[in-house]
């Protein structure tokens, strides 16, 4: 009988984990390099991973209620998981362990998590139905319960398309909640301010954490037989309005807006009309690797026109072309706009 290899807990946990990262949809090659350089690294990461490997295959000879399963593993939730489940044993068992991680996940953590990075966006389709498109830099966290659909940003941006449903759907963004039951909007966590854009329907935006409870409770009804919040110190907004929350607490008054263009960056553009310089370039730094900033001696041009989300060189180059500045690069993670002499 051969003899079981004995491994250390984190290498076991790191095999998973890279298990779990190669088989994801969206794999990358820079993912599967690293991957390699950890298998080059020590031959017990070999050993383990290896064990892994053969653990999942074991899977086609189980039941067909269990395919179905493996075939809708929730990565993210696995590698998360994954750290609570210690003492993983080789073989069938492992397997075993890893698709019961999956299937009970979500009675330990009823949280999933979505992240972008810098100059990335990502489309994500809920379970009933709405959609996030989440912008450059954000990160959110989705919760659903009986009672209501809740979403959290943790920064960023994110514009949501909300499936109707009898259950509020509510962003939490700060301090201030953002709520609706089947339409479009944008909320933007912009440093200490949120700003929230309605596309279609309404929104109720309280300049508060609505407890749970509360929202729940709230008498909800209009024309449309849509749910929206009634409660103190929060506006109502419709198609084309827009709302700022500052720091403090204070909510704007709502104010007219071209909804389209606000969220043009879902279509890789970025629309300015008459836009001071510094403030074009603060957007567009959001959709590069690294940083622009404008000299200090450089006047704060109005900007107009369409810029294409396509490479910071195209973006630098319609700069250059709208206004009389030229771009240099001071690193791979710094460009100065000069004025031109």
């Amino acid at each position: 009988m051969e003899k079981a290899i004995k491994m250390s807990d984190n290498t076991r946990d790191s095999a998973i984990d890279w298990y779990v990262r190669l088989n994801a949809d969206d794999v990358t090659k820079s993912t599967q390099r690293a991957h390699a350089a950890w298998l080059g690294a020590d031959p017990e990461n070999v050993r383990a991973y290896e064990a892994v490997e053969a653990s999942m295959q074991a899977l086609y000879g189980l039941d067909d209620w269990m395919h179905e399963e493996l075939g809708e593993l929730n990565l993210c939730a696995v590698a998360k998981h994954r750290r609570h489940v210690r003492r993983w044993t080789t073989g069938l068992a492992t397997a075993a362990m890893l698709l019961l991680a999956v299937v009970l996940w979500p009675v330990f953590d009823p949280e999933i998590h979505y992240e972008t990075v810098k100059a990335e966006q990502r489309d994500v389709a809920l379970d009933d139905g709405s959609r996030i498109h989440l912008n450059t830099a954000t990160a959110v966290s989705v919760r659903y319960s009986e009672e209501m659909r809740e979403v959290s940003i943790h920064w960023g941006e994110g514009l949501f398309d909300v499936n109707p449903d009898e259950r509020p759907f509510v962003v939490r963004a700060g301090d201030t909640s953002v709520v609706a039951v089947g339409t479009q909007f944008r909320v933007y966590l912009d440093g200490d301010d949120v700003i929230v854009t309605v596309l279609e329907g309404t929104v109720a935006v309280a300049a508060a954490d609505v407890p749970e409870t509360e929202i729940v409770r709230m008498p909800f009804s209009n024309a449309d037989d849509k749910r929206i919040m009634k409660a103190a110190g929060s506006v109502l907004l419709r198609a084309d309005q827009q709302t700022t929350v500052g720091a403090s607490g204070a909510l704007s008054a709502p104010k007219t807006v071209d909804a389209g263009t606000v969220t043009a960056w879902r279509e890789g553009k970025l629309v300015y009309d008459a836009t001071p310089l510094r403030q074009v370039v603060s957007e567009i730094s959001r959709y590069t690797p690294g940083e622009i900033v404008v000299a200090d001696d450089v006047p704060d041009h109005p900007v107009s026109g369409l810029i294409q989300i396509r490479s910071p060189e195209a973006m630098l180059r319609f700069l250059s072309s709208a206004v009389p500045v030229t771009p240099v690069k001071r690193s791979s993670q710094l460009t100065v706009l000069h004025g031109n002499s």
